[in-house]
């Protein structure tokens, strides 16, 4: 094989892998909506969560925040029941 071949070869395989320096038209994914915003259906008590899930308010959430069991507050963190709101 030709050595320009070769080259030409080896830049092919990099743009196909690494972009063509932002000069493709892909669209941008769309932006997480904040924690604590409304989701779910209109009159639906929910909101999403600090781990990006749609949870309703006062439902049991573990493993996240840092807590071993607790529950949704309006603003989506897992707190201890009965702060923020939340009931046991």
């Amino acid at each position: 094989m030709k050595r320009s071949v070769r080259i030409f070869a080896v830049a092919a395989c990099a743009a196909a892998l690494f972009g063509s320096g932002g000069t493709a038209s892909a669209d941008p994914p769309p932006a997480q909506p904040p924690v604590g915003s409304h989701c779910g259906k209109p009159g639906e008590n929910k909101v999403i969560t600090s781990v990006h899930t749609c949870a309703t308010i006062n439902s049991n959430c573990t493993g996240y925040d840092m807590m071993i069991i607790g529950r949704v507050d309006k603003w989506g963190h897992c707190v201890i029941p009965g702060m923020n709101g939340t009931t046991w």
